[in-house]
């Protein structure tokens, strides 16, 4: 968000990933390049876990993640061109099943269970 607004994308102040993703596919080119950005940004962080890790398998979630291509397509380019390493090069990436609920799960499962 903060890249978007310092590269002259007009947002109202309360403006959030979903708003930033609107513009994405409304054709805003400075909202479209956020995204770039952070997806390129993510898959690195990613490929570099991954190979750390010995990870198969990235789940995202949270708001963000509600973007769904615009966010995962510059994701899955940044994996194919670093995670080279023979045990991450087939690493998935794949959105979160709770989507932007999993904090509220997990505070009423943390409750819940005492």
């Amino acid at each position: 968000m903060r890249w978007a607004r310092r590269s002259g994308w007009r947002a109202p102040d309360n403006a959030d990933a979903s708003h930033l993703a609107a513009a994405a596919l409304a054709g805003d080119d400075v909202a479209g390049a956020a995204f770039e950005r952070a997806g390129h940004a993510v898959g690195l962080a990613i490929a570099a876990t991954a190979a750390l890790c010995d990870l198969d398998l990235a789940v995202i979630g949270g708001g963000v993640a509600q973007a769904g291509e615009l966010l995962f397509d510059p994701v899955r380019r940044a994996l194919e061109e670093y995670a080279q390493l023979s045990y991450v090069s087939d690493i998935r990436v794949v959105p979160a099943e709770l989507a932007g609920r999993a904090g509220l799960v997990g505070a009423a499962a943390l409750v819940l269970g005492g």
